[in-house]
């Protein structure tokens, strides 16, 4: 960064992740100007943030696209991902935690933990990415800092380390925080915006309840150094620094997490945020190095954070740049990057020329000549990269594990509006689906129609009407279509024989094929039982090929087959008529013949997640849930609203939030995500069948 020499000791990589509205994008322009990037902060309602750069996010008022930025504080480097809250961009979320070393997570001081809250919670746990969670809208008078702490431990699983409390007056407004760790009262100056804050010391009528906090500071601090378990029981004086020494430890090894609290909305807490990332937060030296694998597969490779190492890189995002085909969001975890330099994609195994390096921020960016490990930038390189591609050294390859995102849930019919818009609308599709890996574009076997995938009606609303406007191209859209899938009810055995003359050559293969349903959720398993001398291991392979093809369609409702075990139990092969093709296509005959003669299950997406609706419009909801099929799991009031905790079929949201609307005169909302699939009611399955012209 400019200013800055580059150290990794003093680089941080962390995300702000949360539930929508829970207040990312303010905390962001706040940290924006109190480290100097910006002069003027923005504001969401106002349509003029900083990070939130797209006309669309500007509009909605969310954020749809992660944006990453660079500031200075305390002489170190943070890179910070300000990412989105809406269910429908997890995919932003998720890929964004793949490559960060800490992640600052926001609740709502109102709503406490939300249903996404423990989405982001979860991703985080999966990537192993320690956590500061800061406590938002404290300003606000219905606002209850303890009991978002305890939802915390009790929802989320964590272990709370309070580095705060709220400092209010008698009526209850906030006035700033108390720092638990220099036991002082903190008052941030409204007339700089916050800029300037003073300590001051506790007042008598506050003392009693923030020394209890303060007393569970201590108590947890002492739980993993003798030395502050000494001094606590002997009455002594803490040492601040000794405190974050031990604090940082603890979050290193993601044993606890650090909760502060304020409001980014009334500029109250947001430089202890700051202060925290530094302190507590890990390097890039901090953290494991990173492991990949040779690029057959059978061998470990380990990459340090070094630039004396060889390079190894993730391409973690990939967007449209105006001056160039795409922008790749990298992080590097080892070696050196310079512009013009060629280096491997070994996802691909093409090799390009890194043509321009760049520090970002947001939609703009600062030219770089070099980038080292540790780093997060932008390049632009003479070849292809997508989303989770590996760059390395070509001289010492890697493989770096590749980001997983979860298979689209809704799909949309598109069609061009005229016949000379059909390629350019293919290709628009295609370049948005290079972008977002979870916006898929398919044909659909059973009529033909052009089909965009995605996780919600929000994220397709969202990337159909850039196709219109940035790509420029028309089209139409149809309604949306639910992605349900099929398996089998029971166990299936079946023998299949292929015997047939094929440009004047003899094709033979037989297979014998056990298929059993498995647990839902567990995806589909080939197995073989067959040793060499029934099967060759080509042919083997050739057989697992046929069936994970006649997986992606059901014969029976056109669906794609999940749930289920594909044994090889047995075959036969004739040592001059049989082939790979023979057996590949036998394979996909005995599992569509065996699956057609028996029928399958329907099973549809289910979502879960939170209503939160007024108490007077109560009655309403729950009954309109009833008649959607939905599952009541908990009802939990919180002053004048109470918060509906259920399960619904995705099938039944759709178009739910107009109607929800309607019910509650625009005062409920509600969050629901695809959690998992359940299998849908014989009735209901029929007719889904006969509307796509299978018999059902």
């Amino acid at each position: 960064m400019a200013g800055l020499p580059f150290d990794v000791r003093r680089v941080r990589n962390i995300g702000i992740i949360a539930h929508i509205d829970a207040g990312k994008t303010t905390l962001s322009e706040r940290i924006l100007y109190y480290t100097g990037r910006i002069h003027r902060m923005g504001e969401v309602h106002h349509g003029n943030t900083e990070l939130d750069w797209m006309d669309q996010e500007r509009e909605r008022g969310i954020t749809i696209t992660a944006a990453t930025t660079t500031v200075p504080w305390r002489e170190h480097q943070i890179n910070i991902i300000d990412t989105p809250g809406h269910v429908d961009f997890t995919a932003e979320v998720e890929r964004s935690l793949r490559v960060l070393d800490g992640a600052v997570v926001l609740f709502s001081g109102v709503e406490g933990v939300e249903s996404q809250s423990e989405t982001v919670w979860r991703q985080a746990d999966r990537y192993r990415v320690p956590r500061l969670a800061f406590i938002n809208k404290l300003d606000r008078v219905e606002s209850d800092f303890s009991r978002a702490v305890r939802e915390i431990e009790e929802r989320l699983g964590a272990v709370v380390l309070p580095l705060a409390f709220p400092w209010r007056d008698a009526e209850g407004r906030l006035l700033g925080m108390i720092d638990l760790v220099e036991f002082r009262a903190v008052r941030w100056d409204p007339a700089t915006q916050g800029k300037a804050y003073a300590a001051l010391p506790v007042s008598p009528e506050v003392q009693p309840e923030a020394w209890a906090w303060r007393e569970k500071l201590l108590e947890r601090l002492a739980e993993i150094s003798d030395a502050v378990a000494e001094k606590f029981l002997a009455g002594e004086t803490l040492d601040p620094r000794e405190a974050r020494v031990v604090a940082r430890q603890a979050v290193l090894e993601r044993r606890w997490v650090p909760v502060l609290g304020g409001s980014a909305l009334a500029n109250i807490g947001v430089q202890p945020v700051l202060d925290a990332v530094v302190d507590l937060f890990p390097s890039p030296l901090d953290v494991p190095p990173v492991q990949g694998f040779s690029l057959d597969g059978h061998e470990t490779q380990v990459r340090r954070p070094s630039p004396e190492d060889p390079l190894a890189a993730l391409a973690f995002k990939v967007a449209a740049d105006p001056y160039a085909d795409r922008l790749v969001y990298t992080r590097i975890y080892a070696g050196t990057v310079a512009e013009g330099q060629v280096v491997l994609n070994s996802t691909s195994g093409q090799r390009l020329r890194l043509t321009r390096i760049f520090r970002l921020h947001a939609n703009r960016r600062e030219r770089l000549a070099e980038a080292r490990a540790g780093d997060i930038v932008g390049l632009i390189a003479s070849g292809t990269v997508l989303t989770g591609d590996t760059l390395c050294d070509p001289e010492a390859p890697v493989l770096l594990e590749r980001i997983g995102f979860p298979e689209p849930v809704v799909f949309l019919a598109v069609e061009p509006r005229s016949e000379r818009d059909a390629e350019p609308l293919r290709e628009a599709l295609d370049k948005i689906a290079q972008e977002d890996p979870t916006f898929r574009v398919q044909t659909d076997e059973a009529t033909g129609q052009l089909l965009v995938g995605g996780m919600g009606e929000l994220q397709l609303e969202v990337q159909l009407r850039r196709v219109r406007e940035e790509l420029g191209v028309p089209h139409r859209v149809g309604p949306p279509l639910v992605a349900y899938k099929e398996t089998v009810a029971r166990p299936l055995d079946v023998v299949e024989e292929l015997d047939r003359t094929l440009v004047g050559h003899r094709q033979y293969a037989q297979v014998h094929l056990r298929i059993s349903p498995l647990p839902r959720g567990a995806g589909v398993r080939f197995v073989s039982q067959v040793g060499p001398e029934v099967l060759p291991a080509e042919f083997v392979s050739a057989v697992r090929r046929g069936v994970e093809g006649a997986l992606t369609a059901s014969p029976v409702g056109g669906f794609p087959l999940t749930d289920l075990e594909v044994v090889l139990v047995g075959g036969r092969f004739h040592p001059v008529d049989s082939t790979d093709v023979a057996f590949e296509a036998c394979g996909t005959q005995a599992l569509r013949r065996a699956v057609e003669r028996e029928g399958t299950v329907l099973l549809e997406p289910v979502m879960q997640g939170d209503i939160i609706t007024p108490t007077e419009y109560l009655g309403e909801v729950v009954s309109d849930l009833g008649r959607r099929r939905g599952e009541i799991q908990s009802i939990e009031a919180r002053g004048v609203v109470e918060v509906v905790r259920c399960a619904i079929p995705l099938r039944e949201t759709l178009g739910y939030a107009t109607q929800l609307r309607s019910l509650t005169q625009g005062r409920a909302v509600h969050t629901l995500r695809v959690t998992r699939y359940a299998e849908v009611p014989p009735e209901v399955a029929g007719n889904i069948l006969r509307s796509r012209g299978y018999h059902g």
